[in-house]
């Protein structure tokens, strides 16, 4: 269902207790237009400065983009990033020692 807070709040009271609801804030999804045109200015980057265009966006999303530190025990850090890599070019993880190894044995994963 998508509407108003009011709208949404008065299809919710109307339900059955017992159900359980999700609700997200509806936003505007990136255009095909403007990611083709990222990769447009990326490869003009690429061509001027001789660094691969995935390369770039790898490092552009490491320093503007958001993440979270995770601490993975370290037998299953290859595995949590295999599969966090899988998502796309822009699912990047770093690991660094843990700060806890004595007490943990982890890794953090920085994505």
């Amino acid at each position: 269902m998508v509407g108003t807070a009011n709208k949404i709040i008065t299809f919710l009271l109307e339900q059955d207790k017992t159900k359980k609801f999700e609700v997200k804030e509806c936003k505007e999804k990136r255009s095909l237009d403007s990611n083709a045109y990222c990769w447009t200015l990326l490869g003009k980057l690429q061509d001027k400065l001789n660094i691969p265009k995935e390369e770039i966006y790898k490092d552009l999303i490491k320093n503007i983009g958001s993440y979270e530190i995770v601490p993975v025990k370290n037998k299953a850090v290859e595995r949590f990033r295999k599969a966090w890599s899988k998502n796309g070019i822009g699912w990047i993880t770093e690991t660094m020692k843990s700060k806890l190894e004595r007490f943990y044995k982890c890794n953090y994963i920085l994505w």
